[in-house]
């Protein structure tokens, strides 16, 4: 088959951290691997994988502008018009905006519709974020994002939760096609105690990856702690770090808590594999890839029932209300005192990522919307 050209675009590309960065890489090496010629636009920043890039023959294109503080948002891009981009995607087949709430993704979506392209928008969420900051942006610029989201040929939700939410904003036609997980680089090599062994861990280790902010619902998980014999890793950074700190003390756990800071991704797999549960206590979340990222190691996992959380676990994990210690401390007991559950629930965990969430089971689905799409717009042509 014809291979593509293929632009990814979004503010959210490293070095802000978090699931869509990630989603956008991985997007862009599986591409790649199918012969595809793949372009990554982002914000005018140093991101850290410029080597790497560079090495698998992705190209690498910035968008100068004023990036606005942890948010990451191209103001520049955003106060001006998106005819301004054109320039950036005029030589591509697709233009593949990644999360939908941000200014370059969506204006160079709009600047691809301009220029003929075939233009895809994924959505990476079920609200506004759980920042002020954004949610006040947001109800501002609500006629703002009803126009541009109007512009893609098609929408692409992580999950079921994300299209529902969607659907507030545009009749664009909606696909949902669940996030991918390089199920090979999670395969550690080792046994959970060697693993172990390697990081100077002990037993019963309870593992959350990912940002440190209200919305993660991580004081539940310290909260629970009272409740359970065992050491909590925390592996990330963000605002909330300084209060959960202070939180464990105020509880008597702070010898049960050890905050990692943020963990080289190139050492998650070893951390996954030496834990004997992951938690993602979140109180809003559209997917959640750590969640792969668990199942891909064989380690449980353990999510509340929010967002697209119950999508993902499926019977696969242990499902919680969010808020709830108690029942969260619970659950946790449940995997570290039953060898049989844990063995069980990592088992079909890894059965189920292997077979629905491998990249190369995904990328196959984002390339055939890819071609559908460029029919249309050939055929409209």
């Amino acid at each position: 088959m014809e291979s593509l050209k293929i632009a990814l675009v979004s503010d959210w590309y490293y070095p802000k951290l978090g699931g869509v960065a990630v989603h956008m890489h991985d997007l862009a090496l599986y591409l790649r691997k199918l012969g595809h010629e793949v372009d990554i636009i982002t914000n005018d920043r140093e991101t850290g994988k410029e080597t790497e890039l560079k090495r698998e023959g992705i190209g690498l294109i910035k968008v100068p502008g004023y990036t606005f503080g942890s948010i990451g948002i191209n103001m520049t891009v955003f106060s001006r018009n998106a005819s301004r981009l054109i320039p950036y995607v005029r030589n591509y087949d697709v233009v593949h905006g990644q999360h939908a709430f941000t200014p370059l993704a969506l204006k160079a979506v709009s600047a691809g519709r301009k220029a003929g392209k075939a233009t895809l928008l994924t959505t990476h969420s079920i609200n506004y974020e759980n920042s002020p900051v954004i949610k006040a942006l947001a109800r501002m610029a609500f006629p703002y994002f009803r126009y541009y989201l109007g512009n893609p040929h098609r929408i692409i939700a992580v999950s079921r939760a994300s299209k529902e939410f969607m659907r507030r904003f545009t009749r664009i036609p909606i696909e949902v096609i669940q996030n991918g997980v390089n199920v090979d680089f999670f395969d550690v090599p080792l046994s959970k105690e060697e693993a172990k062994e390697k990081l100077g861990l002990g037993e019963r280790v309870i593992l959350y990856v990912g940002r440190l902010e209200p919305r993660k619902g991580i004081s539940t998980l310290i909260n629970a702690m009272k409740h359970v014999d065992g050491t909590l890793l925390i592996a990330g950074q963000g605002s909330m770090l300084p209060l959960l700190r202070e939180r464990a003390k105020l509880l008597g756990v702070s010898k049960k808590v050890k905050f990692l800071g943020v963990v080289e991704y190139s050492r998650l797999p070893l951390y996954y594999r030496a834990s004997d549960v992951f938690v993602l206590p979140s109180l809003s979340e559209a997917f959640g890839i750590v969640l792969l990222e668990a199942m891909a190691s064989g380690t449980p996992v353990i999510g509340t029932k929010v967002g697209g959380i119950p999508e993902i676990i499926d019977g696969c994990g242990l499902l919680v209300p969010p808020g709830n210690a108690k029942e969260l401390a619970n659950a946790i007991n449940l995997v570290l005192n039953n060898q049989s559950v844990e063995r069980r629930l990592s088992r079909l965990g890894k059965r189920r990522v292997e077979k629905v969430y491998d990249w190369n089971v995904v990328v196959r689905k984002i390339e055939a919307l890819y071609r559908e799409v460029l029919d249309e717009v050939v055929g409209d042509g």
